[in-house]
């Protein structure tokens, strides 16, 4: 178990140096012909590999591949709930802050609230309902705003169809990661996973740019709910790139569960920093608030901006382990889960 949860840790670890990348950078489109381009290559694929490392630790917390019953996922299900209303909260502030970052806090929260039923469903049906909607959402979503255009104007409606983050799709993502780990494969089948993983990635995204040529070169296509979507080049938005993206992230969770027990703690900081993610996706966002407010230049943001939030993030949370079990907010969560629960169940540190 404990090797797998350092997988994640890395895994998670990973995804927040490409979200912190993509919020503090300068932004560029990636491009694999410029050199410059290639630190983008996260931008928009960290956050759904976050959410599929969430739902593979929503397994390992609700009872791996043998899901807990009765009571005890009445308890799972309390803890989830109570941890997805703090991260909603957290969420609702940094909003407030009015940086230019895109805070996912809220809508993660919605992600684990709507996965409740599913907590105890075969891996089938969890695999089969995550790729539908992690792949067919953009259709569900703009169908249902174009028939029903007072759910984007809600705040709830908002957080389900509103990009970038809709739960109508996101929650997905989270049920694909659920679904890997009830299954919680061999290390043989975990690479495998990831070469098959990575290479429906690579061509899924390559098929997306040629469509996406093909039809801006031709204005005068017929349009269709489908067509539109196809047009864009959002990394969720578009079906083929939420395909591609999808693949690849659960390529590269595969790949890092596999790999990172046998590194020999090459990947300690990755590890420590996928540990205390949720203090380092805090504390970067308000030190990027504070930044701006020092400087309103930096709103823009800038490489040297992602580069030392990084070095920081990482050699903060390297020492912070070598003394204490969990991060900060991590603590504080895990102790309102606990007051909330009470002394008979306890609460693992590879929860969401």
């Amino acid at each position: 178990m404990r090797s797998r949860v350092r997988g994640l840790d890395a895994a998670r670890g990973l995804a927040l140096v490409g979200m912190v990348v993509a919020h503090l950078d300068t932004r560029i489109d990636f491009d694999p012909g410029v050199a410059a381009s290639w630190r983008h290559v996260g931008d928009g694929r960290a956050a759904v590999l976050f959410v599929v490392v969430a739902g593979f630790a929503l397994a390992l917390t609700t009872g791996g591949t043998r899901p807990h019953e009765g009571e005890r996922m009445a308890d799972d299900r309390l803890a989830i709930f109570v941890r997805a209303a703090v991260l909603a909260a957290l969420g609702a502030a940094l909003t407030a802050l009015g940086t230019p970052v895109a805070v996912i806090l809220a809508s993660y929260a919605v992600y684990f609230v709507v996965a409740l039923p599913f907590l105890r469903a075969p891996v089938p049906v969890l695999l089969g309902a995550g790729t539908v909607l992690a792949v067919g959402g953009p259709v569900i979503i703009a169908w249902l705003v174009e028939r029903v255009p007072e759910l984007a104007e809600s705040p709830v409606g908002d957080l389900f169809v509103a990009m970038p983050y809709p739960a109508i799709q996101w929650t997905g993502f989270l049920l694909v990661g659920l679904a890997l780990g009830r299954l919680q494969p061999s290390d043989t089948t975990l690479y495998a996973i990831a070469a098959v993983g990575l290479g429906v990635g690579i061509i899924l995204h390559q098929l997306m740019l040629d469509v996406l040529q093909r039809l801006m070169s031709e204005p005068g296509a017929r349009d269709g709910l489908v067509l539109n979507l196809l047009r864009s080049d959002h990394r969720s938005q578009n079906p083929i790139e939420a395909a591609s993206v999808l693949a690849i992230s659960v390529a590269v969770l595969a790949l890092l569960l596999a790999l990172t027990p046998q590194l020999n703690g090459l990947l300690y900081p990755l590890e420590s920093a996928g540990r205390m993610a949720l203090t380092l996706y805090v504390g970067h966002i308000v030190a990027y608030w504070i930044a701006i407010e020092t400087d309103p230049v930096l709103e823009a943001g800038s490489g040297a901006l992602a580069g030392w939030t990084l070095v920081v993030a990482l050699v903060l949370a390297s020492l912070w382990f070598l003394r204490f079990s969990r991060g900060p907010l991590e603590w504080a969560l895990h102790r309102i889960v606990q007051a909330t629960l009470g002394p008979r169940h306890g609460v693992s540190a590879a929860g969401p």
